[in-house]
């Protein structure tokens, strides 16, 4: 068994317009990895222009094709778009690692994290 972690992440444009434009450009790039990424996510919100993911117990390595194109959607929509994005992955240890983005804003109420202790005593 492998190091395992719960994924979530959020890349939100101006509108949306603007985010199913990007969608079809990156459709049109005719990558199978960000192709299968895309049928991963959730793109059709109709009053948010957002772009969704969430993925539970899953093997998050960066050497991993398919996770390399999840970076690459969240990349791209910033670098072309000017879109910004909060990616959130928890581990087995714990560990919680944000996007670097420091302009997350609003996004946290799209992806955080709940700490929670129950007991049935």
């Amino acid at each position: 068994m492998g190091y395992r972690s719960d994924v979530a992440y959020v890349i939100k444009f101006a509108d949306i317009k603007t985010r199913d434009t990007f969608v079809a450009l990156m459709l049109a790039k005719n990558d199978k990895h960000i192709t299968e990424a895309l049928d991963d996510v959730r793109h059709d919100w109709a009053e948010d222009p957002i772009i969704t993911y969430r993925c539970c117990d899953v093997k998050w390595y960066p050497s991993f094709d398919d996770v390399k194109a999840h970076h690459a959607l969240m990349g791209d929509a910033v670098e072309l778009y000017g879109a910004r994005y909060r990616f959130l992955a928890l581990g087995e240890d714990g560990a919680e690692d944000y996007s670097e983005e420091d302009n997350v804003g609003d996004l946290y109420d799209y992806v955080s994290t709940v700490h929670e202790l129950h007991t049935s005593f």
